[in-house]
């Protein structure tokens, strides 16, 4: 479905309005972490700058309900675009969280629908890691990484979570999910994996 994402800067004289059918933004300060704009080169470029520009665009999903989202200060922000072939312009406007950060194990990723995190997480995440991580515990791994506000799900109509896990950190997960039972692997060593 479509809602209509706008610019208005009343001060400079002006309001720009575009469609988005995808959206991602966090809920705790409204930052926009991607967006999906299609309409005129001229709205879509300035919606795209605003962002970047860290203004505030108003994501409209009913004739009365109006989302303010806005471009982050410390963001940094990558753009792709396409001509459309009835000559409007399609960008995507997207957080470069998405594309990882080695250092501090910073990362969007992006939850496609009918999948659920824990998979989602494990494939694109724990997998990648040195610690010994089997799928099975994922979902475990998931809830303590929340726990400890290391991993949360962002709102808008693209699933996104944002997830801060390096080695280390997921390394004293699976430590402590041992040696305490909490996670475990069968008496043969298998790949079963339980809950305790």
């Amino acid at each position: 479905m479509l809602h209509q994402v706008i610019f208005d800067d009343y001060w400079r004289r002006i309001k720009v309005a575009a469609y988005t059918d995808l959206y991602a933004y966090d809920p705790e300060d409204a930052s926009l972490l991607f967006i999906s704009i299609a309409g005129t080169d001229q709205a879509v470029k300035a919606i795209s700058s605003a962002i970047i520009g860290c203004k505030t665009v108003i994501v409209r999903t009913e004739p009365d309900i109006e989302t303010l989202v806005n471009g982050h200060p410390t963001s940094r922000y990558r753009v792709f675009s396409t001509k459309l072939p009835n000559g409007a312009i399609h960008q995507l406007v997207a957080d470069t969280g998405f594309f990882g950060n080695d250092e501090t194990g910073e990362k969007l990723v992006l939850i496609p629908e009918q999948r659920d995190v824990a998979s989602v997480v494990h494939a694109q995440v724990l997998a990648g890691l040195a610690s010994p991580i089997i799928p099975e515990w994922s979902a475990w791994i998931c809830a303590q990484l929340m726990e400890m506000d290391r991993m949360r799900e962002m709102e808008g109509t693209l699933r996104v979570a944002q997830i801060s896990a390096n080695e280390e950190i997921v390394d004293e997960i699976v430590s402590q999910g041992l040696r305490t039972g909490r996670i475990s692997l069968d008496e043969t060593g298998g790949t079963y994996a339980g809950f305790h």
